[in-house]
């Protein structure tokens, strides 16, 4: 655990808002908070509308004080951006060929037999674009962010707000942080503060019965100082671990995002710059208790997969493709095997499925790969590479977000159809935001701090690309 570099404190920020696991040391009683969400519902009968956010969100000016860092950062710090894991590139699951078959970078792993290799974007479809545009999801905010999804559940996390006044080093006015099902969303957690921000793990933070995030400041490059989980059946929100501003002078830090993984809530605690002070905390969501503190140096990262729980050491996650973990064991609950371990060392953007399949982005000589293994099952499944591309959010099968660079096309927001290998160029203002299990999210009048509204389309109206 390293600071940033100044030249890296753009891409930690952009980041920031995408990422995933961390943690506590020492959880204070439960603090609850009976008052239920209100039902999120449109600022009008129209939909959401349209913002335009002024220039000032379009540069990354001179980094000089704390406050014209972070008004200039936000120009990026919330978009589809190169880089989810994730904190992060994408995160990955699927099983159909993306490429020209190559050597598997494990024993154990299989590899796809034929695929036909092409770097070949695509536009989008016309049959696409009528699914995205009745597809509309009521929001009552004028930026909107998909943080996290269930594919099992079919709920997704949405932090909102507003672009805050000039001047000032919040990232948005207003926010809240709001659990939708489908085109229904309800408020779970609003900051006291206009500069706290909450924060998820990109597929380990919902459950049926619990969501489980993190609040941080933009000044925390990436590092949170409050645990907190929200109970669906009640509508209670409690704080399980927190630093006080004492502390975190001291540099006490969570890393990244808690996550719900074999009946608890884990998350990494450490200290700033000493990596070997870092421990794995708990919150055992039948017992109501907080759990024995594990030491885990060096570790950087959790990746949660429902019934069990791995831990990611070396490398940072935060940084995608160029540092991914070194190595990956086992922490909680299920085990995996020692084979499909070996597997996910050096891999990125780590995400589960909701049901049974984990999987992730693997890098080699330029090119991407993605893996999958099924919980409880032998064996790693690794598909074809392609060339190098870059996104920010779980890649989760069939559809990725990259960033575009085509001569034809243009450049901006992408997808990878990993059911032909196709790059799709999507529309002005329009950009990947979740799989959902048999639903894809997408963010409609996207900026790069947000997007205006949110559209839900079924997977199965949107065919295979192949151009």
């Amino acid at each position: 655990m390293t600071a940033p570099h100044r030249d890296d404190l753009e891409h930690r920020l952009t980041e920031l808002f995408r990422q995933r696991a961390s943690t506590i040391t020492r959880a204070r009683p439960v603090d609850l908070d009976s008052g239920e969400g209100p039902l999120k519902a449109p600022k009008s009968s129209a939909g959401p509308q349209r913002v335009t956010l002024g220039t000032h969100r379009q540069n990354l000016g001179v980094l000089a004080a704390a406050a014209a860092v972070f008004v200039a950062i936000a120009a990026t710090v919330l978009g589809i951006q190169a880089n989810r894991q994730q904190p992060r590139p994408p995160l990955a699951t699927g099983s159909h060929p993306i490429g020209t078959p190559t050597a598997s970078p494990t024993g154990t792993s299989t590899t796809s037999p034929t695929s036909p290799s092409s770097d070949k974007a695509c536009p989008v479809p016309a049959r696409w674009r009528q699914p995205i545009a009745n597809g509309t999801v009521p929001v009552d905010r004028e930026l909107n962010d998909v943080v996290s999804a269930n594919g099992g559940t079919g709920d997704y996390l949405v932090v909102q707000g507003n672009e805050p006044p000039a001047g000032t080093s919040a990232i948005y006015s207003d926010v809240e942080l709001a659990l939708f099902h489908g085109a229904t969303g309800r408020t779970v957690y609003t900051p006291a503060k206009s500069t706290d921000i909450p924060v998820a793990d990109p597929t380990g933070a919902i459950t049926s019965d619990w969501v489980a995030f993190a609040v941080t400041r933009p000044q925390n490059l990436g590092y949170t100082y409050k645990v907190m989980l929200y109970d669906r059946s009640s509508g209670s929100t409690s704080t399980l671990a927190e630093w006080t501003e004492q502390q975190s002078l001291r540099n006490k830090v969570f890393l990244g995002s808690p996550v719900i993984a074999a009946g608890k809530v884990y998350w990494l605690s450490g200290i700033f710059r000493k990596p070997a002070a870092t421990t794995l905390e708990s919150w055992d969501l039948g017992q109501r208790s907080t759990g024995r503190s594990v030491p885990a140096a060096n570790a950087t990262g959790l990746i949660p997969y429902g019934s069990g729980l791995a831990v990611a050491y070396g490398g940072n996650m935060l940084d995608g493709p160029v540092e991914g973990p070194t190595a990956v064991r086992n922490g909680a609950g299920r085990p995996l095997t020692q084979a499909q371990l070996s597997a996910m060392a050096h891999g990125t953007n780590f995400g589960y499925d909701g049901a049974s399949k984990l999987s992730w982005l693997r890098h080699e000589d330029g090119l991407v790969g993605y893996s999958d293994l099924i919980v409880g099952a032998g064996g790693v499944h690794s598909e074809s590479l392609v060339r190098q591309f870059t996104g920010s959010r779980p890649a989760i099968f069939p559809l990725v977000d990259i960033m575009l660079d085509d001569p034809a096309l243009g450049s901006g927001n992408a997808l990878l159809d990993l059911r032909t290998g196709r790059g799709v160029a999507l529309p002005a203002g329009v950009e990947l935001a979740a799989v959902v299990g048999d639903s894809v999210v997408f963010g409609t009048g996207a900026t790069k701090m947000g997007a205006a509204g949110l559209s839900m389309a079924a997977l199965s109206a949107l065919p295979p690309v192949s151009c």
